[in-house]
C-alpha cells in the first residue's frame, strides 16, 4: 500500500503508505499546508549604526495568541481517532473470523489437502489477466499503486474547505488499513504470485511484503465503507471503485484473488468493530455526514 497522493488543494494527501496506497495528505508530522510551504529569507544580524532591524522583533498582543493551534492537518488529526481504534477494538482477532466464516480463503496454506491445486487455479487466473487486461489497464494500475485515494477524491469532488472531516475519514481509512494489513501480512506470510510463478513478470515490484491480504483491497474497502457513512447516496459508486482498485492488483500480477477477497472481509470486520466500540470515530462519521447533507 505505499497510498502519496498530492491532492493540490491544501490537503496534501501524500501519506506514502508503504503498502502501495499513499495519500499525499501532508505526511503526518510534517503536516505543512502547501500554502505555507518553503520560502527563504536572508537576514543580516550584524547591523550598522542607525540601521533598521532585520526582522520585526515585537510580540503580538496576548489576545492574538488564542486559538492559533489549528485547523489540524487532516492526516495528523486522524491519528487521534486511530488510537481509539487500536485501543477499543479487538481487530487483531479477525484471523479467527476468517477461519470460521471464510475458511476457503485460506485454502492456499500448505496444511490444506488440495493447496497446490488451489494455488495453481489462482495462478491460471492471473496468467489470463496478464494476457487480456494488464497492458490495457497499466496506466491506471501504476497510478493507483501510490495514489489511489485521488480516485475517491475525484469521484466525490472532495475539497478541503467544504469537506475537512471527510478528508480526516479518508486518512483514517488509510492509516487503519496500513496497520491492519501489515499485521496480517506478517501473520500469514504468503508468498507473492510472481514468487510462485516467475513468468507473471509484474511490471513493478512485487511490493516487499507478504501477499495475504491485499493491502489495496483492505484500504479501498475501508475507504468506501467509511465514506458510505458520510455520503450514503454514493454507496454503489464507492463499492464499484473499491472493487476496481482491488482487482487492478490482480491485473498487475501482484495479488491472488483470495488476497483481494480477504482484504474486503477484514475491512468489513474492522468497520463492524468500530461501529460497536468506537464512539469518537462514529462521531467523526456524523460530522463528515453533515458536510454532505
Amino acid at each position: 500500500m505505499g497510498m502519496g497522493m498530492g491532492m493540490g488543494m491544501g490537503m496534501g494527501m501524500g501519506m506514502g503508505m508503504g503498502m502501495g496506497m499513499g495519500m499525499g495528505m501532508g505526511m503526518a508530522f510534517g503536516a505543512t499546508p502547501p500554502e505555507l510551504g518553503f520560502r527563504p529569507l536572508t537576514l543580516q544580524y550584524q547591523l550598522g549604526p542607525n540601521t533598521d532591524p532585520s526582522f520585526p522583533d515585537g510580540l503580538l498582543p496576548t489576545a492574538s495568541w488564542k486559538d492559533r493551534v489549528g485547523p489540524w492537518d487532516p492526516d495528523v488529526r486522524c491519528l487521534l481517532y486511530l488510537t481509539e481504534f487500536i485501543r477499543e477494538t479487538d481487530w487483531d482477532t479477525i484471523a479467527a473470523d476468517i477461519a470460521t466464516d471464510r475458511p476457503e480463503l485460506l485454502d492456499w496454506q500448505q496444511n490444506k489437502p488440495n493447496y497446490a491445486a488451489f494455488v495453481s487455479s489462482e495462478i491460471r487466473q492471473l496468467q489470463q489477466l496478464m494476457q487480456t487486461d494488464r497492458e490495457r489497464y497499466m496506466a491506471e494500475i501504476v497510478t493507483q499503486h501510490d495514489n489511489a485515494p485521488g480516485y475517491w477524491v475525484s469521484l466525490m469532488a472532495v475539497n478541503n474547505e467544504q469537506h475537512y472531516n471527510t478528508v480526516v475519514v479518508m486518512n483514517l481509512a488509510v492509516r487503519i488499513g496500513q496497520i491492519v494489513a501489515a499485521f496480517y501480512k506478517d501473520y500469514y506470510e504468503r508468498p507473492r504470485p510472481s514468487f510462485v510463478c516467475p513468468g507473471l513478470l509484474p511490471a513493478f515490484g512485487p511490493p516487499a511484503h507478504a501477499s495475504f491480504p491485499s493491502g489495496h483491497s483492505l484500504q479501498s474497502w475501508l475507504m468506501s465503507l467509511f465514506l458510505e457513512e458520510a455520503a450514503p447516496a454514493y454507496r454503489d459508486e464507492l463499492y464499484w471503485l473499491a472493487e476496481r482498485v482491488a482487482f487492478n492488483r490482480e491485473r498487475a500480477g501482484v495479488h491472488y484473488e483470495s488476497d483481494t477477497k480477504a482484504g474486503r472481509f477484514i475491512a468489513g470486520k474492522c468497520k463492524a468493530k468500530i461501529m460497536a466500540s468506537c464512539p469518537d470515530i462514529k462521531r467523526l462519521f456524523t460530522e463528515a455526514a453533515n458536510e454532505w447533507s
